[in-house]
C-alpha cells in the first residue's frame, strides 16, 4: 500500500473514531422530564367560533406518541367519533362527514394524557381543544377538591365527571358530559360548560376507560343534581371519595398445614358461621381477609366437606388431603423476641402458630426467674439459675385469639427477667412445644409512663362507636361501644409524647369503618379526629370530648386550631 493510500485510510479511521466518540458524549445528560408544547402557530387555532371543521391538525415541539386513545372524550357526544391519528410532532382529527355538528353549541376534545412525548411518554395533562359552531364559547365553570372520606387526605389524579342526565346507573356504562382531574392538593376545574344540571362523581379510575364497573376502583358524588347557571361563574365543589363495600366472596381456600384450613375472601366478612362440617371443629380465627379453621385430623379421610356462612351467603367447600398434610407438626411460638420493655401492671405475651389448650399448660415446665443480681454473661447457666430469685406468675389465654398467651406475676419496677419454656409446657390438638426458649424482659418503672383517662360526652344511644387512640397513625388501642351517651375509657402505661383520638359511628355494626354506598345512596359512616395534648412522664391526664354533629373536615380544622393555641 502506497504512502498516500495509508494517509487516506489514517483519515477514515479518524474520522470513524472520532464520529463514534461523538455519538458517545450525546448519550448522558439528564433525564427528560417535561411534556410536549403546543405549537399555536402552526396548529389549527383554538377557540373558534362559527366552525364547522373537517379536519383538526394539532402541532407540538417534540415528537409524541398517542397513548390510551380511549381517554380522549368529545363532549357533547357525537354520533359517530372522528379518526384520530399522529405521525412525529403532530395529531390529526378528522371528522365523519355524515356527522352532523349541532348549531349554537361548544365542543370541547378532551385528550385527557394521551398525548406523550416519544422517548420519555411525560403525558401533556388534560389537553383540550375547544370550538363553537355558534357565536360564542360557554364560558361557565366548575372546580372544587376531592379528599379521602377516611382521613380527609387530598387525592390526586382523580378523575371529576358531570353528567347532564340523573340517571344513577350512567356512571357505570356511559362516559361523561364533561371531566377534569384533580392535581396533587385534590383540586380541579372544569371550564366551557353549557348552562344546566349536572350531576357530578369523582372515580379513581383505575382502568382509565371513564366507567364505575371495578370492585377496586374509588367513587364519590354530589348526593344532588348541582345546577351551573349563567350568573354563577364558579361552583365549588367538596366531594369524598371512598371504596365501596363489595360483595363478599371467596377468593381462594386450602389446607394450610396439618389440621388447619384456610379460606380466603375478597374482603373482611361481617360474620362467620359454620353450618356443618365432615370433621370436629377445634377453633376458628378472622384475621384480615382470611378465615383460619383448626379442626381434628384424626378424623379426616381423602377430604373434608365444610358448609359455612358468611353475612347473607352460604357456601359449600370441598377441601381434598394431599400427602404429607397428615402427620402431625410441632407447637412453635411465634414470639420469640428478647429485650421487651413492659408496663408492671401487663403480662408477657406468647403467640403461637395453633391454638393451645390453657387446660393442658404444664406450669411446672414455666420458670420465671429475676436477673437483678446477674451482672456478667460469663455464668454457666446453671450457676446463674442459682443466683436468680424464682418468681411466682399465672398463664392466661388471650379472650379473642385462641393462639395467645399471656404470663403474668407480681413485678418489680426496673427489674430485668428471664421466662424458660421447657419441651412439652404448652399442647395443642396436633402437637406439643418441643424447644426450650428463653425471653429476657424488662419491667419498666410506673414513673417514666403516662395514664390518660378520655371523657366522651354526646353520643347517641343507638349508635355504635369505635374509639381508637393512636400514636404517629399507629394503632395503640381500639374500643368498641354501644348504647351509651357518654363514656369514660382510661388508658393506663402509655409511652409519653403525641397521641390522636378517632371516633367512628359504626353505623352497620360491623366494628371497622365502611365508606358509602352510592346505589342504596348511604353516605361514609362519620368520623371525628381529635388532637390530644402531648403526655409526659409521670403524668396522669384528663381530656373532655363533646361529639358534637360536625363534619370531618370541621372536625380536622377544629383540631388544627386547637393545635395553634397550643403552640
Amino acid at each position: 500500500m502506497g504512502r498516500r493510500n495509508k494517509f487516506i485510510l489514517f483519515l477514515f479511521l479518524l474520522i470513524v473514531i472520532s464520529g463514534c466518540a461523538k455519538r458517545a458524549s450525546l448519550s448522558g445528560g439528564p433525564k427528560d422530564i417535561e411534556p410536549p408544547v403546543p405549537d399555536t402557530i402552526k396548529s389549527t387555532p383554538n377557540y373558534q367560533t362559527h366552525f364547522y371543521p373537517k379536519t383538526i391538525k394539532l402541532y407540538f415541539n417534540e415528537w409524541i406518541n398517542l397513548k390510551n386513545k380511549n381517554q380522549i372524550l368529545i363532549s357533547p357526544p357525537l354520533d359517530k367519533n372522528p379518526v384520530i391519528s399522529y405521525r412525529g410532532k403532530h395529531v390529526k382529527i378528522e371528522f365523519d362527514q355524515k356527522d352532523t355538528l349541532k348549531p349554537n353549541t361548544t365542543y370541547t376534545i378532551n385528550f385527557g394524557k394521551s398525548i406523550v412525548d416519544f422517548t420519555e411518554g411525560n403525558p401533556v395533562e388534560n389537553f383540550t381543544f375547544i370550538f363553537s359552531t355558534g357565536d360564542k364559547i360557554d364560558s361557565l365553570e366548575i372546580e372544587g377538591k376531592v379528599v379521602s372520606a377516611y382521613d380527609n387526605k387530598a387525592q390526586k389524579d382523580i378523575t371529576v365527571m358531570l353528567y347532564d342526565t340523573d340517571e344513577d346507573s350512567i356512571v357505570t356504562y356511559a362516559k361523561p358530559y364533561y371531566f377534569a382531574t384533580t392535581d396533587k392538593n385534590g383540586k380541579f376545574k372544569i371550564n366551557h360548560i353549557k348552562p344546566g344540571y349536572f350531576k357530578v362523581f369523582a372515580l379513581k379510575d383505575i382502568n382509565n376507560n371513564y366507567l364505575f364497573d371495578s370492585e377496586e376502583e374509588e367513587i364519590g358524588f354530589v348526593d344532588t343534581m348541582v345546577l351551573i347557571k349563567e350568573d354563577t361563574i364558579k361552583k365549588n365543589i367538596f366531594i369524598k371519595l371512598f371504596k365501596p363495600i363489595p360483595s363478599l366472596r371467596i377468593t381462594g381456600k386450602s389446607i394450610a398445614a396439618y389440621g388447619k384450613l384456610k379460606i380466603e375472601y375478597n374482603r373482611t366478612p361481617d360474620s362467620l358461621r359454620i353450618i356443618s362440617s365432615s370433621v370436629p371443629v377445634f377453633e376458628k380465627e378472622i384475621i384480615n381477609d382470611s378465615c383460619l379453621i383448626w379442626y381434628d385430623n384424626k378424623e379426616a379421610k381423602d377430604s373434608i366437606n365444610l358448609i359455612i356462612k358468611s353475612e347473607q351467603k352460604t357456601d359449600t367447600l370441598i377441601f381434598k388431603i394431599r400427602k404429607g398434610s397428615e402427620k402431625p407438626v410441632a407447637l412453635v411460638l411465634k414470639s420469640k423476641k428478647s429485650g421487651i420493655k413492659l408496663y408492671p401492671q401487663k403480662g408477657l405475651l406468647l403467640k403461637f402458630d395453633q391454638p393451645v389448650f390453657i387446660s393442658d399448660i404444664n406450669k411446672g415446665k414455666i420458670i420465671v426467674k429475676d436477673s437483678i443480681y446477674v451482672q456478667t454473661d460469663t455464668l454457666k447457666d446453671e450457676v446463674r439459675d442459682t443466683m436468680l430469685n424464682t418468681i411466682e406468675f399465672n398463664v392466661e389465654k388471650d379472650s379473642l385469639e385462641p393462639r395467645k398467651l399471656i404470663i403474668k406475676g407480681k413485678w418489680n419496677e426496673g427489674t430485668g427477667y428471664i421466662l424458660r419454656l421447657l419441651p412439652g409446657f404448652a399442647k395443642s390438638l396436633y402437637g406439643e412445644l418441643n424447644d426450650t426458649i428463653a425471653i429476657n424482659f424488662t419491667i419498666g418503672k410506673k414513673e417514666d409512663y403516662s395514664n390518660l383517662t378520655i371523657h366522651l360526652d354526646s353520643l347517641y344511644k343507638e349508635i355504635s362507636y369505635i374509639v381508637i387512640l393512636k400514636k404517629q397513625k399507629k394503632d395503640v388501642e381500639k374500643n368498641v361501644f354501644s348504647g351509651k351517651e357518654v363514656i369514660d375509657i382510661n388508658y393506663t402505661g402509655l409511652m409519653p409524647g403525641k397521641y390522636t383520638l378517632e371516633v367512628i359511628e359504626d353505623t352497620n355494626r360491623n366494628g371497622r369503618w365502611d365508606g358509602g354506598d352510592y346505589f342504596k345512596k348511604t353516605k361514609e359512616e362519620k368520623i371525628y379526629s381529635f388532637s390530644l395534648s402531648e403526655l409526659k412522664k409521670n403524668w396522669d391526664q384528663e381530656e373532655n370530648i363533646i361529639l358534637k354533629e360536625k363534619t370531618q373536615e370541621e372536625n380536622i380544622l377544629n383540631t388544627k386550631k386547637q393545635d395553634d393555641i397550643k403552640k
